[in-house]
C-alpha cells in the first residue's frame, strides 16, 4: 500500500508523519514539499524499517524537495529516468511475481521563476517516458494543475492549456489517476 502527503515543511511535522506511518503500516510513502536542504541529514528524516530516497531542491529557493520511503524488506534500489526533471526521485523493486516496478514521486512547482517555463514540458516528457517503458510504475506527486473536477468532465470546464495538456498526456498514455482525499 502507498501513502502520499504534501508536507509543506516536514521538519516540524515529522512526529505526525511517523505516527501515521506506524499506525497505517504502508509499504511506500511519498512526500512532496519536504523543504529539506543539504543541511538536513538523512538520519533526521529516516523512518525505522524504511529506505529513504531523497531529492532536495537544488536551486537557491526555499521549499520543494521530495522524499520516497520504501519498506526495507522490499529491497528497492535507486532508479534514474532519462528525463532530467528537477524534482523527482525513483526506485525500482520487484513484485511477488518478480516483475520490475518503478516507483516515483515528483513535485511541479507552480512558480515559473524557480525552474522556468519548461518544467511543464519536462513533466510531460517524464510521464511519456514512464508510460512507454513497458514497466509497471507508480507515480505520486503534486503536479499543481488546477481542475474543478478530476478527471475534467467536459470541454466547458475552465482549465489552462497546460492543465489540459497534462490531462491529455495521462489519457493518451493510458494512465489511471486518483485524487487524494483528506480526512
Amino acid at each position: 500500500m502507498c501513502f502520499y502527503v504534501n508536507a509543506r515543511n516536514l521538519a516540524n511535522k515529522f512526529e505526525q508523519l511517523e505516527a501515521w506511518i506506524y499506525a497505517l503500516n504502508h509499504d511506500i510513502i511519498g512526500v512532496t514539499e519536504s523543504w529539506a536542504c543539504s543541511q538536513v541529514l538523512d538520519s533526521e528524516l529516516s523512518l525505522q524499517g524504511y529506505d529513504i530516497f531523497r531529492q532536495d531542491r537544488e536551486v537557491d529557493h526555499a521549499g520543494g524537495g521530495i522524499l520516497l520511503y520504501v519498506r526495507s524488506t522490499l529491497n528497492a534500489v535507486k532508479f534514474t529516468p532519462k528525463t532530467h526533471y528537477p524534482e523527482q526521485v525513483w526506485c525500482c523493486l520487484l513484485d511477488s511475481r518478480q516483475y520490475q516496478i518503478h516507483v516515483g514521486i515528483c513535485y511541479r512547482t507552480p512558480t515559473v521563476n524557480i525552474y522556468g517555463t519548461g518544467n511543464h514540458y519536462l513533466l510531460r516528457d517524464l510521464i511519456n517516458e514512464a508510460g512507454s517503458s513497458k514497466k509497471h510504475f507508480i507515480l505520486m506527486g503534486d503536479f499543481n494543475y488546477r481542475f474543478i473536477h478530476w478527471p475534467p468532465l467536459s470541454d466547458h470546464q475552465r482549465v489552462t492549456n497546460k492543465a489540459a495538456d497534462f490531462y491529455h498526456c495521462l489519457y493518451t498514455t493510458f494512465l489511471y489517476t486518483t485524487r487524494r482525499i483528506l480526512y
